[in-house]
């Protein structure tokens, strides 16, 4: 058959029906309706059986006509490849006009995805059909679509079997996990395992070549040779998968890059020697077995097996060997969990455990509740980390600004489409409810089954109990406009051009990190040009125009943000506050921080306030070295900067205290604990330093092993604090305390 005859045939328009069916019908939803990384991963699925189709059908068909000869297959292959790729170009015109027509701001991107995932997927699978409908001349489709079908199988199981969340697969590309690493980048690993497929495929239609020499007497050497070469390559790409990034197992991982290990009674703990995880690896292992001690009071259950920890150097690692990067996960499967361990105690290990001491009660083959949201609904509920006010307060909080989440939406599958922090929070706060009110065994058959039934009540009435408990709770004014600051993020399915911003904007907050803030501010303005009010995006340009000392373009920027939320606009007055400092403007730059005082503010930036104040008041010298400390980022510039305050004015209390959490956050307690005793004994300013200096010092004694001197310290925190978080804190840790002196 000729092109023309193929590409008019009924099986070709009826394969062209359905894929610009598909396509138009993908431009109505968010996110995977734009020529992006979504759309390219559908049109490939899509298009990878419609390819093996029309190969597979129209081979056969010409063969049941006439007998082919070797030039005239050449133009029935050529024929249908190009069919295979025209079906496929009208997709991407689609996705193009939707991107076009939507403004969005990855197009260029999504170019290169299409290319590098659903052209490679037709070139595997035209290849694939060529070869199986050679070989069954009636059954090419069928065959064709089951090893499709297992090969997308095999990756599946590969998901549930290896520790790694991610996955490269033939059929779809990759598969990035179900994580909020917004940004999706075209790596190298990437690019690698698309070429090792347009190998497979090369490969396919070799053994094609291969058997129609054979069977027409034909065979040339250079097939043969082809076919070695391919063999070769594939073999050696399989064998180097670890190294080229595309699947880890976990003796890799333990033999290669985690080489260290610690068992203790519940956990065998991985680490990699020379760390700063390595050097602190018993008191990593002691947190870890506190926090097993109190889920299992909680969650009521003991697990058989040991759980595996895997602890991280840094994001970047993770991200590599498991597609995590700044997201913490569990394996409630495996009973393992990875970290990236930063300071002592790690406020994301219990949420972690949760997922996997819950594997007891979960469903028997994934080991989690059929509901989503009560997934992670109990891990909050059983962490209870409500970053200065508990979940109840914050979900109360939403509720009066109208911002929360329908609970009944966000139980299932909705929980991934709402913006994470107010689905996390919300379904904490539910969970929490249902355990105090109704006993954790309800709660666990609940988790099970995903029933609301063994309440003996609707969802509807579960939640008006709920909502009226949360009526009783106690909020303070400001906590309306914290909230705001807290949930104002909008979930990737509602912003505009999410990829392409995460992208920019991480690749911004890297290069702030690396104190490379000229290249972050271009970052930053090229990803505030996609969506010019973002709260974040502002923040993160306005700290980069800082401490680049950019202040005219710094202040311009403040001036014109003022239609921000009432604490994003705090924070940035709280900059134009150093700028007005940095210039010398003393006296200006005091009355902007002494309004922020009674201002909802973060509690970190609170303190800076009070410390800048102090320092204002006490003298043109004092107030010279901390103008100088807030003006960089540099820890050891900063230190150098307070060493010469403590030798000029030994009686100045912040600069102890300042030297104590630059100690604290490089997890050199020993040296911490003995800077943040002296500011103790000389007396902070204000009772909000003094609070955070019992904290850091608890904190650090404890790590040495002062556990009587801890205890001190969290006792005053428990008697002085009136904030009811901070107090179950400090109790937190005073148990923690008294079980590891036992």
């Amino acid at each position: 058959m000729s092109l023309i005859e193929i590409l008019f045939s009924k099986k070709a328009l009826i394969s062209l029906a359905l894929i610009v069916l598909i396509s138009v019908l993908l431009t109505f939803f968010p996110l995977i309706g734009s020529l992006g990384f979504e759309f390219s991963v559908t049109i490939a699925f899509i298009a990878s059986f419609i390819s093996v189709f029309i190969s597979a059908e129209f081979v056969n068909l010409d063969f049941r006509e006439r007998f082919i000869r070797e030039r005239r297959f050449a133009d029935l292959v050529s024929s249908i490849f190009v069919l295979d790729f025209l079906l496929l170009a009208i997709p991407f015109v689609i996705g193009l006009l939707s991107s076009s027509i939507k403004d969005d701001c990855y197009i260029k991107e999504g170019a290169i995805f299409y290319v590098l995932i659903p052209v490679v997927t037709v070139f595997f699978s035209s290849s694939l059909g060529l070869l199986i409908g050679s070989l069954f001349s009636k059954r090419g489709f069928l065959f064709g679509s089951f090893i499709l079908i297992a090969i997308i199988c095999y990756s599946l199981w590969k998901l549930y079997n290896d520790p790694q969340i991610f996955s490269f697969n033939a059929v779809f590309g990759f598969f990035p996990g179900p994580l909020y690493d917004e940004s999706i980048p075209i790596t190298f690993t990437l690019v690698v395992y698309r070429l090792i497929t347009v190998c497979w495929g090369l490969f396919l239609l070799t053994i094609l070549g291969v058997i129609r020499g054979i069977k027409f007497k034909v065979l040339k050497a250079w097939d043969l040779l082809a076919l070695f070469i391919l063999i070769l390559i594939l073999i050696i790409t399989e064998i180097k998968e670890e190294e080229l990034g595309i699947s880890y197992t976990r003796k890799y991982i333990t033999d290669n890059i985690l080489t260290g290990s610690v068992e203790t009674e519940h956990f065998v703990i991985y680490f990699k020697p020379g760390t700063t995880e390595a050097n602190s690896i018993s008191l990593i292992a002691n947190d870890h077995e506190w926090r097993y001690y109190q889920l299992k009071e909680f969650l009521q259950v003991n697990l058989n097996d040991k759980i595996r920890s895997y602890i991280y150097p840094d994001n970047e690692t993770r991200k590599r060997v498991i597609g995590a990067g700044e997201t913490t996960i569990a394996n409630p499967i495996h009973k393992e969990i990875h970290l990236v361990y930063d300071v002592f105690p790690d406020h994301l290990l219990k949420h972690e455990l949760t997922h996997v001491m819950s594997s007891e009660f979960g469903t028997r083959f994934l080991r989690i509740s059929p509901k989503l949201g009560l997934v992670e609904g109990l891990a909050v509920a059983s962490d209870w980390d409500g970053d200065g006010y508990t979940p109840h307060q914050w979900a109360e909080a939403m509720i009066k600004t109208n911002t929360a989440p329908d609970i009944r939406e966000i139980i299932g599958i909705g929980f991934w489409y709402a913006p994470p922090a107010k689905s996390y929070t919300t379904m904490g706060s539910f969970v929490r409810y249902l355990i105090d009110s109704y006993g954790i065994e309800k709660f666990k058959t609940l988790y099970r089954m995903g029933d609301f039934s063994v309440y003996g009540k609707s969802v509807d009435e579960l939640v008006s109990e709920w909502k009226k408990f949360l009526d009783g709770i106690y909020i303070p004014d400001k906590l309306l406009a914290l909230a705001w600051y807290k949930f104002s993020q909008p979930s990737i399915f509602q912003g505009r051009c999410p990829r392409r911003i995460a992208e920019l904007a991480d690749k911004g907050i890297k290069a702030y990190k690396d104190e490379n803030y000229y290249e972050a501010r271009g970052y930053f303005l090229d990803a505030l040009n996609l969506n010019k009010s973002d709260p974040v995006l502002i923040a993160g340009l306005a700290y980069a125009y800082y401490y680049n000392k950019g202040y005219n373009e710094l202040i311009d920027l403040i001036n014109n943000s003022q239609t921000l939320p009432e604490v994003d606009k705090n924070i940035l007055e709280n900059l134009r506050g150093n700028v007005l400092l940095q210039r010398g403007r003393v006296l200006e730059a005091k009355s902007v921080f002494e309004s922020l005082l009674g201002k909802p503010l973060p509690e970190d930036v609170k303190r800076e306030i009070e410390i800048k104040l102090n320092a204002i008041s006490s003298g043109n010298d004092i107030e010279k070295k901390i103008r100088e400390y807030f003006s960089t980022r540099e820890k050891l510039y900063q230190a150098v900067i307070l060493e010469e305050i403590i030798r000029d004015f030994p009686d100045y209390s912040p600069s102890y205290y300042l030297l104590g959490k630059i100690f604290y956050s490089k997890r050199d307690y020993k040296l911490a604990a003995s800077y943040l005793i002296e500011s103790e004994s000389l007396g902070l300013p204000s009772e909000s330093l003094e609070m955070d200096n019992l904290q850091l010092l608890g904190v650090s004694l404890f790590a040495t092993g002062d556990y009587e001197g801890a205890i001190k310290r969290f006792q005053f925190i428990v008697d002085l604090e009136p904030n009811r978080v901070l107090k179950e804190y400090a109790i937190d840790l005073i148990e923690r305390c008294e079980w590891a002196g036992k």
